[in-house]
């Protein structure tokens, strides 16, 4: 049985398979994430998520119940250290646990040994929509940062809304190549936020991991010591990522 609708939503995700049919994406992969749950140990700031500067790259840590904690270690580049032949255990072990706070030492190092470790691919992608008649793309699908300051969200909701506010006062949705038309104002109206996200997440992203070259260090020690003095110095820039 086949159901018609006079407009489609699609928004399967970071793996769209009908992304290619929407637009002309152009996706990049910064990195990968290696997560972890830690149990049974206290962040230094209760209740908060935590960016460690890291090198090569930062390392987040941040509460998901009242006795886990996940970690996830930014890993640049495409390919990681095998999980299955033990290679990511002693990359942990050797590189990242060394940079670890003292009162989460002891739960991640327990972490790494019970091998429970798994990895993605981060993905970056700028909104680049062919205009189709009966469908629209959404979140992940349409547009990708990298996940370092968690702004997925805030932008997929802030699409959300812009999205209803557009269809809102329509009443009739079957004219396709019309209703195409109108939503082409969507992706004028989503820039603002959609940008200054993206922009963000992509220069945070650069500037907190490690480099060589001295004017990136002092760059990235600049850039936490400003969000250091706290108010709004840190509420600034934070806060458009809020979702």
């Amino acid at each position: 049985m086949r159901t018609y609708a006079p407009l489609t939503i699609v928004c399967d995700g970071c793996f769209s398979n009908l992304r290619k049919s929407l637009s002309a994406p152009k996706v990049e992969s910064p990195s990968c994430f290696v997560g972890l749950i830690l149990e049974n140990c206290d962040l230094p700031h209760a209740n908060h998520g935590h960016v460690i500067l890291g090198d090569p790259s930062p390392i987040l840590f941040y509460p998901i119940s009242s006795t886990e904690v996940r970690c996830l270690v930014d890993v640049p580049g495409t390919k990681v250290p095998s999980v299955a032949s033990g290679e990511m255990a002693n990359y942990l072990k050797t590189v990242v646990a060394p940079q670890i706070p003292p009162q989460l030492h002891n739960a991640f190092m327990a972490a790494v040994e019970k091998r429970n470790i798994r990895t993605m691919q981060n993905k970056s992608m700028a909104a680049n929509p062919v205009p189709t008649p009966g469908a629209i793309l959404l979140g992940d699908a349409f547009n990708m940062r990298h996940p370092l300051t968690g702004g997925g969200m805030t932008v997929a909701l802030s699409d959300i809304v812009l999205l209803h506010d557009l269809l809102r006062p329509l009443h009739d949705l079957n004219d396709a190549p019309a209703l195409c038309n109108y939503l082409e104002s969507f992706y004028t109206l989503r820039k603002p936020v959609s940008s200054t996200i993206n922009t963000l997440a992509g220069a945070l992203y650069k500037v907190f991991c490690a480099s060589p070259d001295p004017a990136r260090q002092e760059m990235r020690e600049a850039c936490f010591g400003y969000l250091s003095f706290g108010g709004i110095c840190s509420y600034g820039p934070v806060s458009p990522l809020w979702s």
